[in-house]
């Protein structure tokens, strides 16, 4: 088992609060309650946000999610099903703060909220069903990378006018 080690250490998902949610749907696998998440450790993974303990742990897996020869579902699962701050590196953690972790947020309040934009992309993709319904597929991963890059430069836009 993997632990986050920091004491003041942030989880921002687990894949086991989705699929052991009252409205995940049975007969769904498990690995369902983790797709959205890998999707963003994928975004982070190409942005180089991971840190150098994840690096440690799975620096294998990183070059072959970056390279596609690994699915970051797989890769997530590896980590226990569990993404939180110890895997980020210092950029990756200010915007998972801001857009993934808490709807509360500035951020999330001004702009957007990552589990707000899955719920979204799941009424607007899928015909209405919810996010457990969402594909593990290049195409899905796709259309989440595009809402998290543009996010992402909104994010860039807001620090900049905070400083």
């Amino acid at each position: 088992m993997r632990w986050c080690l920091v004491m003041k250490n942030i989880i921002y998902d687990k894949a086991k609060w989705h699929y052991e949610a009252s409205g995940f749907p049975s007969g769904l696998p498990l690995e369902n309650g983790a797709t959205h998440i890998a999707f963003f450790l994928h975004w982070c993974i190409e942005m180089g946000f991971y840190s150098k303990q994840m690096v440690g742990d799975f620096s294998e897996e990183i070059m072959f999610v970056k390279n596609g020869q690994l699915d970051s579902r797989d890769l997530f699962i590896k980590m226990d099903g569990v993404l939180c701050s110890d895997d980020l590196n210092t950029k990756g953690n200010a915007f998972a703060t801001a857009y993934y972790s808490s709807g509360r947020s500035k951020f999330a309040k001004e702009v957007g909220y990552y589990p707000a934009d899955v719920d979204n992309f799941a009424k607007e993709n899928l015909h209405g069903e919810e996010y457990f319904f969402m594909e593990n597929s290049d195409e899905n991963y796709c259309k989440m990378k595009s809402i998290i890059d543009s996010r992402y430069s909104d994010f860039l836009k807001m620090s900049q006018r905070s400083k």
